[in-house]
């Protein structure tokens, strides 16, 4: 069986000439191959970090780019590209979406060796693989602008769940999703503990934390974070994750607080910095 979704911009030019929506066909077919695999209780950055995020990127954008997205979110009905960045969890109830699920991770090896797509991203698909595809449907102006719009949500979600370092955590464990630890005397798990409990711990009003994160990035880091690659924001969440979010104790509470904290934050910034990027090119192309 082919991987579902290196698949899709393949059979995309297929199914617009034949006039049969692309949607019917992942239904009937490529749900039956996600529905094998089980699935990680937890996926995504929690809802205050994936608006953040996407606040940051909002700040990014050109007028141009910005009237365009707000377009395609009044098409989905989304007020705003802060609040689009969860809508990806939103749907999680809905069995129209159950193909999703294993989009919003990649699972390694402890040890980084590069990318492979043949090694590393299964064939339900992966996050990576996920970035590259509605990447490229949001900068297809053939597409009706429905089908950009949910290209849009799709992109942001998992562009800002890709720098949560616990989405490329290890494949023993589900990233994290079966290390039990407990948190200032709270029981977790180390992937709960990065998507919310972090981040929760220093943002208390998540519009004002927000707004005063671009006085935080310079102007030689938007540029270098701008020209970078997914699969080196993969690669350094790979290396958050073994150098700083897996440790040996099971008891965390302030020390890892404080050693953590500088790293979610970086990962907000940077994703809020790429994510305008990449959404400022595909709109560019989509002309």
């Amino acid at each position: 069986m082919v991987k579902i979704l290196s698949s899709l911009s393949a059979k995309v030019a297929t199914i617009e000439n034949t006039g049969v929506d692309m949607r019917v066909l992942m239904a009937k077919g490529i749900i039956a191959a996600a529905a094998l695999v089980v699935s990680t209780s937890a996926w995504c950055w929690g809802a205050d970090a994936h608006r953040v995020t996407g606040a940051i990127a909002w700040e990014y954008l050109s007028e141009e780019t910005r009237e365009k997205t707000r377009n395609l979110l009044q098409v989905m009905g989304e007020e705003s590209l802060a609040e689009a960045g969860t809508w990806a969890d939103r749907i999680r109830g809905n069995p129209e979406y159950d193909w999703a699920a294993p989009l919003h991770y990649i699972n390694l090896s402890a040890t980084w060796s590069g990318y492979r797509a043949a090694r590393d991203c299964p064939e339900q698909g992966c996050v990576l693989q996920a970035i590259h595809h509605y990447r490229a449907r949001l900068a297809d102006g053939r597409l009706s602008e429905r089908e950009r719009g949910e290209a849009l949500l799709f992109l942001t979600h998992f562009v800002e769940d890709l720098h949560q370092p616990m989405h490329a955590g290890l494949r023993e464990d589900r990233g994290g999703n079966d290390v039990a630890v407990t948190f200032f005397g709270e029981e977790t798990n180390l992937h709960a503990l990065w998507d919310t409990q972090l981040p929760e711990r220093f943002i208390d009003d998540w519009q004002v934390y927000a707004a005063q994160q671009p006085a935080n990035i310079t102007g030689s880091e938007q540029a270098d974070w701008v020209a970078s690659t997914p699969i080196e924001w993969l690669a350094e969440s790979h290396g958050f994750a073994h150098n700083n979010a897996y440790v040996l104790r099971r008891e965390l509470g302030q020390e890892y607080l404080e050693a953590n904290r500088p790293v979610v934050e970086q990962r907000l910034r940077q994703g809020g910095v790429r994510l305008a990027a990449v959404i400022e090119r595909a709109l560019s192309k989509a002309d």
